[in-house]
């Protein structure tokens, strides 16, 4: 992915990840996804598909509980809403309302014990488990 200039990285408060906004081939929007040093993703926009749910992650075993999810907004999607659930120990649930990034990304985070998401974006539900951090 190239650079247009250096494009600072944006922490995320909650999990303490890291975005960054790029560009990729023919000047697409890229989002990358940092989990410390190691990139977790790199989502470049493309006319053919967008993934609504891209990325869910929760903490590390024996961490400050968090969770993060990410994707892609699909056309004439301005808002995107998800929903942090618990697992077999913890029932709590969390609606929140992502942050749209460049009009064409979303990220989320909520801090909690969490084991699974399930985003809203228009008529578009999309669920996943949430996976480990490393």
């Amino acid at each position: 992915m190239e650079q247009t200039g250096e494009v600072p990285l944006m922490r995320l408060p909650i999990s303490g990840w890291t975005i960054r906004v790029g560009r990729g081939a023919a000047d697409r929007a890229a989002l990358e996804v940092y989990d410390g040093c190691r990139v977790a993703d790199v989502c470049v926009t493309t006319a053919l598909s967008v993934s609504v749910l891209r990325g869910a992650h929760r903490n590390a075993r024996g961490g400050e509980p968090w969770a993060l999810a990410w994707g892609q907004l699909p056309a004439g999607v301005s808002e995107v809403t998800a929903r942090f659930t618990g697992g077999i120990r913890n029932r709590g649930v969390r609606h929140i309302p992502a942050v749209v990034i460049e009009g064409g990304y979303w990220v989320a985070e909520a801090a909690g014990n969490f084991a699974g998401v399930t985003v809203q974006a228009g008529h578009v539900r999309v669920s996943e488990r949430l996976r480990r951090a490393r």
